[in-house]
């Protein structure tokens, strides 16, 4: 049996019996990253009831995937796991008792963390279903940054959207989400870099002020915007850099921190809680997924990916890498001087 024929089943008792081998990405021990990514294969297994299975197309490498490795993420899994935070793929075959999604259907994994391999079969509440036209590479970058700039750009502590933000790492996935989401709401963008030769591909992204994160870049942006209010700073370095998008905010502005590229702390100074009466804050995707309703979640969704149709949101891709090239697409991940997010192709399977 092919995986042609086996997207006519709505469900299947027995895929052990199917010439399908399942390449994953395992971590058995943490450590350097490139080093403790290995690639291993097993047997499928058949959707149960309540249960869908996918067949992996693209997942990307993301700077958590890398911190799992490592052993240093916030929550960490038992050994030996399957690595990967996000991927998308077709759903091949559904269990009994799934009447929502066909086979056929693009989806993405929603709630998984093992999506480097080849197949998974997870419940259908764990994915969500894809616009049919949205293309693979894009589908699978939908889950995290889009989303936690999405968040970012609407707490109900930011009434103003036509106020100045202020964000770190813009040049990042989730930078470059928060200025075309910001955008589509007319609100206007301060964003700091590293490197000089960013500016200008975030100015002709849409970025408002774009200039280096330090002293002068901020005397620049300030010069820039006059005495207009800066209402929101969204930091995803810390230190340094977390204080000076941090000292720009206007009385009562709000400071969230979502990342740690620096892997310094964030020291507050108490003039800035005092006298201009800061609210700061911290957002972790993982936990609005987790505690938002599924209803909720789609509609999110939904409109990115409508974004993602209209050509206003993208997520540029560096590079991509077959699983078997695991190690340089690790390495790849981790280095400087990207131009956008590396991935992971798992289309050609060899088994089909």
């Amino acid at each position: 049996m092919t995986a042609h024929s086996c997207r006519g089943l709505r469900s299947i008792t027995d895929l052990t019996l199917m010439p399908y081998h399942n390449r994953k990405v395992v971590l058995e021990a943490f450590g350097e990253p490139g080093a403790a990514a290995t690639l291993k294969a097993n047997s499928i297994a058949a959707p149960g009831t309540g249960e869908i299975l996918v067949s992996t197309a693209y997942a990307p490498v993301n700077p958590a995937d890398l911190n799992i490795l490592e052993g240093r993420y916030g929550q960490l899994p038992a050994l030996p796991a399957i690595v990967g935070t996000e991927g998308a793929g077709k759903v091949i075959a559904v269990g009994p008792g799934v009447s929502d999604i066909i086979p056929g259907d693009k989806v993405f994994y929603l709630s998984r963390t093992d999506c480097w391999q080849d197949y998974v079969t997870c419940a259908a509440h764990q994915v969500i279903k894809l616009p049919p036209k949205l293309p693979g590479e894009a589908s699978c970058m939908l889950k995290i940054n889009p989303a936690t700039a999405w968040l970012l750009l609407h707490q109900d502590s930011n009434p103003n959207p036509k106020s100045w933000i202020v964000q770190n790492a813009a040049n990042s996935g989730v930078g470059q989400a928060v200025i075309a989401i910001a955008r589509t709401r007319s609100q206007p963008t301060i964003n700091f870099v590293r490197r000089r030769e960013l500016i200008k591909p975030l100015l002709q992204a849409g970025g408002n002020i774009v200039v280096m994160d330090n002293d002068e870049g901020k005397a620049t942006a300030l010069d820039a915007i006059g005495g207009d209010p800066v209402v929101l700073a969204l930091n995803a370095v810390g230190g340094e850099s977390a204080l000076r998008i941090m000292s720009m905010l206007s009385e009562g502005g709000i400071h969230i921190t979502y990342g740690a590229m620096s892997k310094r702390p964030l020291k507050v100074p108490n003039s800035f809680l005092i006298f201009k009466d800061l609210q700061i804050r911290g957002l972790w995707l993982t936990q609005w997924l987790n505690s938002a309703k599924y209803a909720e979640i789609a509609k999110v969704y939904r409109k990115l990916a409508g974004l993602m149709l209209q050509g206003k949101l993208q997520q540029p891709v560096d590079s991509v890498f077959p699983p078997e090239e695991i190690s340089a697409a690790i390495t790849k991940a981790a280095g400087g001087g990207r131009s956008g997010k590396v991935l992971l192709d798992f289309r050609t399977k060899g088994n089909e």
